[in-house]
């Protein structure tokens, strides 16, 4: 078992037998040369007939970790991506760890999939279709998220400082507004052309979209959430629902009668928000959802918690389209359970 810990600029690496003996560790440079020369070397030195035959245990640190995945994956290695949480909550507990560095956390990564094989799940690279719209969704995503952050401090602060020294304010900034505005219809259309050129990925987009509350953003969140429905199967709708945070779970504590529900707080928290703009763009509609709210509030169920039961129908729904390949359509009896 070989731990990984990654940084920007190198990583730390540990190789560790079943009986937990360290074999060879150091610490090899980020680029792709110096990869490429660490996998032939370790491949030599542990006199093995494949790279095949080693497990890569590699911390979860986003884009610093790509090269090494590509190449070790590409030479035909295997390897799993591992969030450095996950260790420590199965291997340290509560209690976490006094002590870390990153040989250290090299070795807790290999330790942890020596005592921990049975939760260990080969990694399979992301097609590159599916990458790119991740790229550019994230990029859009930040780049609305500057445009609010830009727009909003001056409109709140019209209730507060003088309306004329706001107003200059906007028209200076109104150029920078306009361009980013700019950016983001153009990352759109990219996003389109590449959802497009790819028949799975515009099927997918096309059937996703007819459900009442799905537009382009909560479509492809979802395929960027799913990983193109790789991570969660057609049939795991209700998992899925529970990963994003819209599935309540019990929270009590010893014989207390006062036993609750509530969304995890540790959910994927991209899609969460965007399922509530859906469901609350849906209220003064005459759909079925729509319907749906008015008669739930009118039986007295909270706000919160009809919008949250809105939120995972559209999942439901959005799953059992694809599922069955066919377009949703206003009562038409989809199967919503797994087949």
């Amino acid at each position: 078992m070989v731990g990984i810990d990654m940084g920007k600029s190198e990583f730390a690496y540990c190789v560790m037998d079943h009986n937990f003996r360290i074999h060879a560790q150091g610490q090899i440079a980020n680029q792709t040369d110096a990869i490429d020369l660490f996998c032939q070397q370790l491949v030599a030195q542990l006199r093995i007939g494949h790279i095949g035959e080693l497990f890569l245990c590699v911390e979860h640190t986003g884009s610093y970790n790509q090269p090494l995945i590509r190449h070790w994956v590409g030479l035909g290695g295997r390897l799993d991506v591992i969030p450095a949480t996950k260790v420590s909550q199965l291997l340290a507990g509560p209690q976490g760890w006094s002590d870390k560095n990153d040989s250290i956390d090299a070795r807790r990564l290999a330790e942890f999939g020596i005592r921990f094989s049975d939760k260990l799940t080969e990694h399979q690279l992301t097609p590159k279709a599916l990458k790119a719209i991740q790229l550019f969704h994230r990029q859009r995503e930040r780049l609305l998220k500057a445009k609010v952050s830009i727009q909003g401090a001056l409109q709140e602060a019209r209730l507060f400082e003088d309306p004329q020294l706001i107003q200059q304010a906007i028209d200076i900034q109104a150029d920078l507004v306009r361009q980013l505005k700019q950016v983001i219809k153009q990352i759109d259309q990219q996003l389109l052309h590449i959802i497009n050129q790819d028949p799975q990925l515009r099927q997918w987009f096309q059937l996703m979209t007819s459900v009442e509350g799905v537009g382009p953003v909560i479509a492809r969140e979802i395929i960027i959430a799913t990983q193109g429905f790789t991570k969660f199967q057609l049939n795991q709708a209700k998992q899925f629902a529970r990963y994003i945070g819209v599935v309540p779970l019990e929270w009590s504590s010893g014989s207390s009668l006062n036993k609750r529900k509530r969304t995890s707080k540790k959910a994927y928290k991209h899609l969460k928000p965007l399922l509530t703009a859906g469901a609350r763009s849906l209220i003064r509609t005459s759909g079925q959802l729509a319907q749906y709210y008015h008669r739930k509030r009118a039986e007295g169920k909270d706000y919160l918690w009809v919008i949250n039961a809105m939120r995972n129908k559209i999942i439901l729904r959005v799953f059992a389209v694809v599922r069955n390949q066919t377009m949703y359509q206003k009562n038409l009896n989809l199967n919503l359970a797994k087949p």
